[in-house]
This record gives structure tokens, C-alpha cells and sequence, in this order.
């Protein structure tokens, strides 16, 4: 069951995760709904991609994904495409919705890299896979979980919480009792008497706040257990450029796009961060100066050349060589859908903050707390990612 191509400590994650299932054969699995905005950003694929190997290994049963954010068609039609190169032919995919409220005149700027791809399915393959939308398969995943406590869900929220806001308005008696457990990548804070507070700078919260901040009162109101992953941990999680070039060497579509978009997505964000008006990037303090810190390794290799005349910070594609770290928000909390059993097992949590029903993996300071072991968390997903696709049937020449 382990992939070949790993290094000894990715196998040793491996390893793990196959004695931990091994041993807790009567534990219940994990049933893992996924709603993400894939093909936005190159996580939701990386986080796909660390799913469907949890899922191989028994450690999640995955039962379904909703693509949300428009074009919600187009990126219903991307994520089908991935799941079948995966393997994953039978897992149901739908479209959701804008990821906005319909009241609002906001609209998703598409980039050009988003949908440029080699395995885009057809409308026909995506309508015989799944003919239903976003909400109709949501409510037939809950309506099968809420007769039988054994069948309850896992949600992974990982892109705007529209859908889910708008179908707990619409079943809320449904929704309640079909979920036990629902993992974020956004943020949120826990006030002094126990109550959950969207933090409104996290940008999954961002596409309609009230949503998110209904959302929020509903989970704690109805007791559902939630855990979320903030940028804070995913900043404490670097991975490399170099893994996604392994991941394209591996000769697999996924590995080839997100090497490809990994460049493409972090120059345009790269350009944006040196917009001079703060309202103009993709968040106010996400500068220049902050990108070169948390996304490059150009002020390492300042330092390296200290002899040297101090030199003028690159301009547009002249950062392109320093693009070495890589964050992937969204695949931390795929991580998360493991259980609190897996996760222990696999020793990549930190003590964090928490209440009795809610954790925060991930805590802005001071004095910060990332929530994560970088180092186990880093490599168990490198092994993930790799893994998931090096276990994959032949795809086939380039």
C-alpha cells in the first residue's frame, strides 16, 4: 500500500496511517462531504489530492464534493475531471453556488491559469457522474446520514460558506442531525462564554460575512463539533517548489498542473502584492515586503550574498527563481477530516486552545501559536500528495 518513490520518513507517515487502521478496524470512518472552490487556488486541489489518499488507505470514506464560486459549472467539470484521473470515478460531484449572495453584485475575477488544464470533463461526463446540483446531492448525503448514527458526516468547508449557510436555513432539522463533525480552513475566535466569532479577515468568511457569521451561530447553537485551520497554522507549514516539481515528475495530470499553476498563481499574487493601494491586493497587509517573507526565499538569499551590494527587490517575473515556498491552506484541513485519532496517532497537532466543542488549529498572537508540528505536518503532506498520485494507475505520456 505505500507508494514507491517516498523517502523514509514520508513512508514512515505511511506506515502510521496503515497500523493506525489496521489496529482501529471497528473505529467509525470518517464520512467526508467536501465543499471547496476548486481550480481557485492551487490547494483545493492539493487538499483533493491528500483526500483521496486518506480515502485509499481507509482512514476517510469519501462520499461527495460541491464546487462553489463562479463559474461553480466550470469548476464542477474541473473537479470531475480530477476525481476520474484519480481513480475516484464514482465519487459524485455537483455544482453549487456563486459563492455570494445572490443580493450582492461581487463576482470572482477568473485568472487565465484557473481552468487551463488537460483534464476538464465534458458537460455529458459530469451530468452521467452526478446529475444533480450542489444542494440536491448535500441534502440526499444528509437525508441517508440522519437514519443511522453510524452514517453521520464529516464537512469540509474549505471556500465560501454560501452553500452551507443557505441549505441550514433550508433544513436545519436535517442538517443537525446528519453532521457530527465539521472541519473549516478560514478562522474564527472563541469568545470568554463559549461562542464562535467569524474572524472576518479570513477569506472564506470574506465572500458574505453574514453567512458566515449565521453559519457560525448555527454550529454552536446546534452543538456540532467544529475544528478550523487558520493561515496561521498553513504559515507554519511551508512546502517546497521542489515537491510540486516532484509531483510533475511523477508524470500525473494533477502533478503537472499545479507545478504549472504554483508558478502562475504566485507571480499574479506576487503583482498584486505591489500594488500601492493596500485596497488593491488581495488583502491590505499582504504588501510586498510580506509576500518576499512568507512566500519566497529572496531575503534568505540576501543574506546569503552579504558581501555584496544590497540589491532592489525583484520586479514581476524576476521573482519567478525565489518562488520556493508553497502554502497550501486547504490541505491542512483535509488533514483534519482524519479524526482527532488519526491525527494523534500521527503526532501533527500541538496543544492548542480550545473549548469543549470547538478548536482552533492555529491561534494569531501574541504570542502565536501555530497549532502544528511544521515538521510532521510537512511531511506527512509531502508524503500525501506524492503518494496519492504515485499510487495512481499509469496515466499515459505527457
Amino acid at each position: 500500500m505505500i507508494p514507491p518513490g517516498l523517502s523514509e520518513m514520508e513512508r514512515s507517515h505511511y506506515e502510521t496511517l496503515i497500523n493506525f487502521v489496521a489496529i482501529n478496524n471497528k473505529r467509525k470512518v470518517p464520512r467526508v462531504v467536501v465543499i471547496t472552490d476548486l481550480a481557485k487556488d492551487y490547494d483545493d486541489l492539493a487538499a483533493m489530492i491528500v483526500l483521496k489518499e486518506l480515502h485509499r488507505l481507509g482512514v476517510v470514506q469519501l462520499l461527495g464534493f460541491i464546487a462553489n464560486l463562479m463559474p461553480a459549472e466550470e469548476r464542477t467539470r474541473f473537479g470531475r475531471g480530477a476525481l476520474d484521473s484519480l481513480g475516484l470515478e464514482r465519487i459524485p460531484i455537483a455544482a453549487g453556488t456563486s459563492g455570494f449572495p445572490r443580493s450582492a453584485r461581487k463576482k470572482h475575477n477568473v485568472l487565465q491559469y484557473e481552468f487551463d488544464c488537460e483534464f476538464m470533463a465534458t458537460d455529458a461526463r459530469v451530468k452521467q457522474a452526478c446529475g444533480e446540483s450542489g444542494e440536491d446531492l448535500l441534502r440526499a448525503l444528509c437525508n441517508e446520514a440522519a437514519t443511522d448514527s453510524e452514517k453521520k458526516l464529516t464537512l469540509v468547508l474549505i471556500s465560501s460558506l454560501e452553500d452551507i449557510y443557505t441549505f441550514s436555513q433550508k433544513e436545519p432539522d436535517l442538517l443537525r442531525k446528519a453532521v457530527s463533525n465539521i472541519v473549516l480552513q478560514g478562522g474564527y475566535t472563541i469568545s470568554k462564554d463559549g461562542k464562535l466569532e467569524p474572524d472576518e479577515a479570513a477569506n472564506n468568511n470574506r465572500y458574505d460575512f453574514d453567512a458566515a457569521r449565521y453559519f457560525h451561530t448555527f454550529m454552536d447553537q446546534n452543538e456540532i463539533p467544529s475544528t478550523v485551520y487558520t493561515k496561521v497554522a498553513a504559515f507554519a507549514t511551508p512546502l517546497t517548489s521542489a515537491l510540486f516539481a516532484e509531483m510533475a515528475e511523477t508524470n500525473h495530470p494533477l502533478g503537472r498542473h499545479l507545478r504549472k499553476v504554483q508558478v502562475a498563481q504566485d507571480l499574479s499574487f506576487y503583482k498584486k502584492s505591489c500594488e500601492p493601494e493596500p485596497g488593491d491586493r488581495f488583502a491590505p497587509f499582504m504588501d510586498r515586503e510580506w509576500f518576499l517573507k512568507n512566500k519566497t526565499d529572496w531575503f534568505e538569499a540576501q543574506k546569503r550574498k552579504a558581501d555584496q551590494e544590497p540589491a532592489p527587490p525583484p520586479e514581476g517575473d524576476e521573482v519567478i527563481p525565489y518562488l520556493t515556498k508553497v502554502i497550501v491552506y486547504d490541505a491542512l484541513a483535509a488533514v483534519g477530516a482524519s479524526g482527532a485519532d488519526a491525527l494523534e496517532a500521527l503526532k501533527v497537532l500541538t496543544q492548542t486552545n480550545t473549548a469543549p466543542r470547538h478548536q482552533i488549529v492555529g491561534v494569531a498572537g501574541p504570542p502565536e501559536d501555530p497549532g502544528v508540528d511544521p515538521e510532521q505536518m510537512g511531511t506527512l503532506l509531502s508524503a500525501l500528495l506524492k503518494g496519492s498520485l504515485l499510487s495512481c494507475p499509469p496515466q499515459g505520456p505527457s
